[in-house]
């Protein structure tokens, strides 16, 4: 077993019925078979068991279907595509083209979900009565977190922070929006978004902390490593998920201090505007490598009276 938050006997059928589970998880992949073996780790440590995965391939050459038959769950299911798409919309529509269950979720192949994720989306589509919703979810750099997401009003605005990994919503809802772009290339998830929104579908909030994000770009490409930094989470999540979640949250109220972003959103449009550019191409070159971050840590400490 990978945690021992639940059990699952895969010859029971437990927590399946004849139409499906409740809800069917959408990974897109490729090549990335050691992060997808840590983050298919946290799906079955989830403490919400009527779920099925599918985890669809974008052409991938690399052992990811041999990682997720390693896990001999009935419950996972591996698809991949004969041809290498380029993103992973084709993925997403060909999982939920095969889904089952009444709602969709979604999962990176290098994101991370804390045990309560599928529980906290689900009570809440459901006692909300929404089409759509999200939780909290804190994206990591090798420093630690550096930002959280949820679901901006604008899709592409240059500030906006967004992943699916914190998204689950009807499957009839793609009846409603569509498929998953497969034209958009960068920006798919915000193109898909946008239609969510312009529909004016009824959302839901979990107000909860239940995603880990690991920005490659920030990584320098970890999946060519064989150390990658979701290790350390996935343990210490199976160890004591509440505790790193508190001091997760701690790091991002920090954080959120040091930036004053209350002063921020009070300043004019074009001001925003340029420093959101600027906190993009930060967070492309690489967080810890901006070199304008050491003027900006002096200018905090001078004015915050510390030497």
């Amino acid at each position: 077993m990978y945690c021992n938050l639940v059990e699952w006997k895969q010859d029971s059928g437990e927590y399946m019925t004849e139409k499906g589970a409740a809800v069917s998880v959408i990974i897109p992949t490729y090549n990335s078979s050691g992060t997808l073996r840590l983050t298919l780790q946290t799906v079955l440590c989830q403490d919400f068991n009527d779920f099925d995965v599918w985890v669809v391939g974008d052409g991938c050459t690399d052992d990811s279907e041999n990682v997720v038959a390693s896990f001999a769950d009935g419950r996972l299911h591996w698809l991949n595509l004969p041809s290498n798409s380029g993103g992973p919309s084709l993925p997403r529509n060909e999982g939920i083209s095969r889904a089952k269950g009444r709602f969709i979720a979604y999962l990176g192949h290098d994101d991370l979900w804390f045990p309560w994720h599928l529980s906290g989306l689900v009570d809440c589509i459901e006692t909300s009565n929404s089409d759509f919703v999200y939780s909290l979810g804190a994206t990591m750099v090798p420093g630690g977190v550096i930002g959280t997401f949820a679901l901006p009003d604008k899709p592409w605005s240059p500030t906006a922070n967004l992943s699916p990994s914190n998204w689950l919503h009807r499957r009839s809802l793609t009846e409603i929006v569509g498929s998953w772009s497969d034209e958009s290339g960068v920006g798919d998830d915000r193109e898909f978004l946008q239609r969510i929104l312009s529909a004016k579908v009824q959302l839901g909030f979990r107000k909860q902390l239940s995603v880990l994000k690991f920005p490659s770009v920030d990584w320098r490409m970890y999946s060519f490593k064989a150390d990658f930094p979701q290790t350390r989470y996935v343990e210490a999540i199976r160890q004591d998920a509440k505790a790193i979640r508190d001091e997760l949250l701690f790091e991002a109220a920090t954080l959120l201090s040091r930036r004053g972003l209350f002063t921020y959103e009070r300043r004019s449009p074009l001001y925003r505007a340029v420093r959101g550019l600027v906190i993009r191409a930060m967070y492309f070159y690489g967080a810890n490598r901006w070199p304008v971050n050491e003027v900006f840590n002096r200018r905090w400490r001078r004015r915050s009276g510390l030497s």
